[in-house]
């Protein structure tokens, strides 16, 4: 789907958590955003480069927005190596790479649940995910998508991982709309059941695809 430019919205948020205590910012996990598809320069693309602001400016916690590559397909085989290397690399404690938080927007969302299949991580935030590629060839091509298998045989092939996803990440939110025009909502709650997720996942009417600046994203981060 297309990725529009950051637009102002109001900072009042719909959801209401309770806010971590205080910490020094050396311990802090650090945020990692995993974008969307399609955008060659994340800071300006969405509200990725906002939450960054925000993050760095205004809380003093390390946030990583850089551009992925291979940013129009967004190959698996390519994002979470990728993301493994941003972890490895920018975290506050060098020797733990586990120290992070993932923020993955749509197709950002599809590699951080493939990528908790095989790494520890403090928490992730997952925004406009879907369960299935919804049909479409290229998003099929990604690797990211479990495939049906034969009718005679049933099941699927490329499956998820959630028992693995749940050991190595305690940590987990969702976000999806009732109007999302790319992603059912149908296809939000099977990565919910998956997970087993409750009082974390939220479902905020009207957010369309998560183009536009959300101020919970804030709020779940800072909770975390």
């Amino acid at each position: 789907p297309p990725h529009l430019q950051v637009q102002d919205i109001p900072e009042n948020s719909a959801i209401d958590l309770p806010m971590k205590t205080s910490s020094s910012s050396s311990s802090a996990p650090t945020v990692i955003i995993c974008p969307g598809n399609g955008c060659s320069q994340i800071r300006k693309s969405n509200w990725y480069g906002r939450l960054y602001d925000n993050l760095t400016e205004k809380h003093d916690i390390r946030c990583i927005c850089e551009n992925f590559p291979d940013p129009l397909h967004a190959r698996r085989d390519i994002w979470v190596p990728h993301m493994r290397s941003l972890a490895e690399k920018h975290t506050s404690d060098a020797d733990d790479p586990r120290n992070v938080i993932l923020v993955g927007h749509s197709s950002g969302a599809q590699a951080a649940l493939r990528y908790a299949e095989l790494y520890p991580v403090h928490g992730i935030v997952l925004v406009s995910a879907t369960y299935s590629d919804l049909g479409d060839a290229h998003e099929r091509a990604s690797g990211y998508y479990p495939q049906p298998n034969p009718k005679n045989e049933g099941g699927e092939s490329n499956p998820y991982l959630f028992s693995d996803m749940k050991i190595n990440c305690k940590h987990w939110h969702q976000f999806h709309s009732d109007d999302d025009p790319f992603i059912p909502l149908h296809e939000a709650e099977r990565i919910r059941d998956g997970l087993a997720l409750s009082d974390t996942y939220h479902m905020l009417p009207g957010r369309s695809h998560y183009f536009d600046y959300s101020p919970e994203l804030l709020d779940v981060i800072l909770s975390l």
